[in-house]
């Protein structure tokens, strides 16, 4: 399983949302992606662009975006990101624009501590993250099935049920019992 992470699931692009999830500047939210071994923060820049970052605060490694229980994915509005810790503020573009008692810190170039970016581009509204940098482009992994969809409205389709489970199996006898129905009957 360690070597699937590793080679699967950290080297692929995966689908975490869509553009409807932050409409606006500063529209957030995390997705805490367990088979990766990481969380996520999703955001809108000032700019419109859509970005993602590792959910980490640069300064000691605590989690940077939560409520209540830090297992959890959160979604909300913000100007900034400020790390429950020790208070240092990261802007919608990752930066960091704040370090509280900056100059006990020597020779800190605060331009060397912005938000670790994940790599995140968007198709058809569809909102896809890839951990590894040297991944093709999405649209030449989508191939020719991103060419037969393109053009479907999928925004204007309105969700109107989700659920969440955990399934304690191996993912791959999970997905082949949902790509299959020969068992459906039984």
């Amino acid at each position: 399983y360690e070597a699937e992470r590793a080679a699967i699931f950290k080297r692929t692009w995966l689908n975490v949302g869509r553009v409807e999830q932050v409409p606006r500047t500063g529209s957030y939210f995390t997705k805490e992606l367990a088979v990766a071994g990481t969380s996520l923060i999703v955001v809108q820049g000032k700019d419109g662009q859509i970005r993602a970052f590792h959910n980490i605060c640069r300064h000691r490694g605590n989690k940077l975006v939560w409520n209540d229980f830090p297992d959890r994915e959160v979604k909300g509005t913000c100007r900034q990101f400020t790390c429950k810790y020790h208070a240092w503020r990261y802007g919608l573009d990752g930066e960091l624009t704040f370090i509280q008692q900056e100059d006990e810190f020597f020779g800190l170039d605060k331009a060397d501590y912005g938000l670790k970016a994940v790599r995140c581009e968007i198709w058809e509204g569809f909102i896809f993250i890839n951990l590894d940098s040297r991944a093709l482009p999405l649209t030449d992994y989508l191939g020719d099935l991103a060419k037969g969809l393109e053009g479907y409205p999928f925004g204007e389709m309105t969700e109107v049920f989700t659920y969440r489970a955990e399934v304690g199996s191996n993912w791959k006898l999970f997905i082949d019992a949902f790509a299959e129905f020969y068992h459906a009957p039984v």
